[in-house]
């Protein structure tokens, strides 16, 4: 039972990869056709509220602008767990999105990103749901001069070996702003269903990341994640680079 509690705690992190890495929240920018990224990112997660968890994720997102307003992105995680002297680590569920332009309207840019994993990890070692998932993102995004807002709404079908919550909602806002040449600064709430179904309540967390572009085919950036209620983690950082290949 026990192993179950703790891969349900590893199950419920925010994913690592996003276009608008650090944050877990999709921007509506596009690379363009025939424009390959290559993103690595990594992903360190405290909790300490009921016993101490603690988890590495170091996961490999590689996109694909198959036209000027569509992209292709394959994702795979490679996962460790530690708590209460039980540990695991492996392969995770790898994943497949698409990411296209829907409309235009009264200067936001909306866009819509499905997307489905397939069980690659093992749920026994709480690596991963052990079954395959499916979710729809809805995004919506503008850009003032230095500023930049986005929004994200959505919904996983979290089917899974551990009788989890099944249904997902989640949302989450971003402001980011240009501080310096090359740099944004960025802020982010991110909102999303428990998937314990006794829970009282849901995890809020926030982040707070910087992205430094130092090429226009390069971006390095950092961030760290406060959990804001007692469903949420407590504690996380994130490192990430991001190269493209026009």
């Amino acid at each position: 039972m026990k192993n179950v509690i703790i891969a349900a705690l590893f199950l419920s992190l925010p994913p690592t990869a996003s276009a608008f890495h650090p944050m877990s929240t999709e921007d509506t920018g596009f690379l363009g056709r025939d424009v390959i990224q290559a993103e690595i990112g990594f992903d360190h997660t405290e909790d300490t509220d009921a016993a101490d968890y603690f988890s590495n994720t170091l996961s490999a997102t590689f996109s694909y602008g198959l036209w000027d307003k569509l992209d292709i992105l394959l994702s795979a995680p490679w996962q460790g767990w530690d708590s209460g002297g039980l540990s695991g680590s492996g392969l995770g569920d790898v994943s497949l999105e698409a990411k296209f332009w829907v409309v235009e309207s009264r200067g936001w840019d909306l866009a819509l990103k499905p997307g489905f994993s397939l069980p690659a990890g093992d749920d026994a070692k709480g690596l991963g749901a052990g079954e395959g998932q499916v979710w729809v993102y809805g995004i919506a995004g503008r850009a003032e001069g230095p500023r930049q807002y986005y929004i994200n709404a959505g919904y996983k079908y979290n089917k899974n070996s551990f009788n989890e919550e099944k249904n997902i909602f989640s949302a989450s806002a971003l402001g980011a702003l240009e501080i310096l040449p090359k740099i944004l600064l960025a802020a982010e709430l991110a909102v999303e269903t428990n998937t314990d179904k006794d829970a009282a309540s849901h995890p809020v967390s926030s982040l707070l990341g910087l992205v430094w572009s130092p090429a226009p085919t390069l971006d390095l950036d950092a961030g760290v994640r406060y959990g804001l209620n007692d469903a949420a983690d407590d504690l996380g950082f994130i490192l990430g680079a991001t190269l493209r290949f026009e």
